[in-house]
């Protein structure tokens, strides 16, 4: 039998109710014959009604308001930036990614400047896009300190595998690398983690459109100059810290009033710190790299333990060692001072090339004010350097 709810709804309602209800053919209305379900009170689970589920979180709650760490990281990016045009110095040198810079020199605080460094207009404007667009998307779904973490999290794991990997696969080849491409992979995997995520409101129709904002994005930043292994590093790091963070039990300590306090004074300080120790219109330092030790380690003269380390770096002023390819694909070791010789202040030049069956750094350039000496005249001036030790 089906019960006749059209019946049922109008008769409760009735002013004279419970005058009806005693009445038979008000009871056959109800059709008491009918089974009924009553739920009781101790029946309900008291944990639903102090803590019910949480409301999935939608893309239409995506606000400036809700996503202050993104729109701060995107105004340091632009004051960096602004530096560099105003500077017009080569800030790569001084902030960007290097293999000899931070292993040898020990400068790690590159893994943070790069961050905030970019090759030119185009490319900051790409990155910044980007990191808008899924910014937005994801700090305001977990909270403005997860997002900080993730952010600075991804960039330095980018950072990492972009030198150390690159090196050990090409160990021969001193490379720069800067931008915030590294860390914006990683806050992109979040967000497409995010959107799969039951916490989350998402139809197939935003991930699909996530997907393929990430495809566009990696197809505009190819290229031969892209670091591919940062922002595969950067990718990664992302998907795991959002795999780590993001879940029911944090979202009281990360989704607090306190919390987006404390990640945006972080992101303020660590921001800060990026942009003023890049290095934005000074000169970088001196390039430590271990073949440079082995050539300042090696003797001079056989008869004699003076090397040349010793000798040019305490003989010449303004002594500085660099290295690079040649033409014909060598390594070249090269040493540039200011000498007195013969009463003349006088600029001098020395390279060193590699010899591969004697795993032997030859001298195989001595200049003079830009002028090649002969061997002779190389010998004479070695030895006017080295006669201190002679003695």
């Amino acid at each position: 039998m089906e019960p006749d709810y059209q019946n049922n709804y109008q008769n409760s309602y009735q002013p004279d109710y419970r005058n009806n209800y005693q009445n038979d053919s008000f009871q056959d209305d109800l059709h008491l014959d009918d089974e009924v379900y009553e739920i009781k009170s101790d029946r309900i689970n008291p944990e639903y009604l102090n803590n019910p589920p949480r409301r999935k979180k939608r893309y239409s709650e995506t606000n400036p308001k809700n996503m202050p760490v993104i729109l701060i990281i995107i105004l340091a990016n632009f004051i960096a930036g602004v530096m560099c045009i105003i500077a017009n110095s080569d800030h790569f040198d001084t902030g960007g990614l290097n293999y000899q810079y931070i292993h040898n020199n020990k400068e790690y605080i590159r893994l943070l400047t790069y961050m905030f460094l970019h090759a030119n207009i185009p490319h900051f404007v790409n990155n910044m896009v980007a990191l808008y667009i899924f910014g937005s998307r994801l700090e305001p779904r977990v909270g403005s300190l997860r997002t900080a973490i993730i952010y600075f999290g991804s960039g330095i794991a980018s950072g990492l595998v972009s030198v150390y990997v690159s090196h050990l696969i090409n160990p021969d080849v001193i490379r720069f690398a800067a931008g915030a491409s590294g860390a914006i992979f990683g806050v992109m995997c979040a967000t497409l983690f995010t959107n799969f995520s039951s916490k989350t409101d998402s139809n197939k129709t935003t991930v699909i459109v996530s997907i393929a904002l990430i495809v566009v994005y990696a197809l505009i930043s190819n290229g031969a100059n892209v670091d591919i292994l940062g922002h595969l590093g950067g990718g990664i790091a992302g998907g795991i810290l959002i795999f780590i963070l993001y879940h029911d039990n944090l979202d009281d300590a990360f989704e607090s009033t306190v919390s987006t306090i404390i990640a945006i004074v972080l992101t303020i300080i660590i921001s800060f710190v990026g942009v003023s120790s890049a290095g934005i219109g000074t000169k970088a330092n001196p390039m430590q790299d271990s073949r440079i030790d082995t050539v300042k380690s090696q003797q001079i003269f056989k008869d004699y333990t003076v090397t040349y380390g010793e000798c040019l770096d305490n003989k010449c002023t303004d002594p500085e060692w660099t290295i690079f390819s040649s033409t014909d694909d060598k390594k070249v070791v090269e040493f540039n001072g200011n000498v007195v010789y013969n009463n003349l202040n006088s600029s001098l030049t020395i390279q060193f090339v590699y010899n591969d069956s004697d795993d032997y750094w030859a001298l195989s350039y001595m200049a003079l004010n830009g002028t090649a000496m002969d061997s002779n005249g190389a010998a004479l001036l070695l030895n006017y350097l080295c006669s201190d030790y002679f003695n």
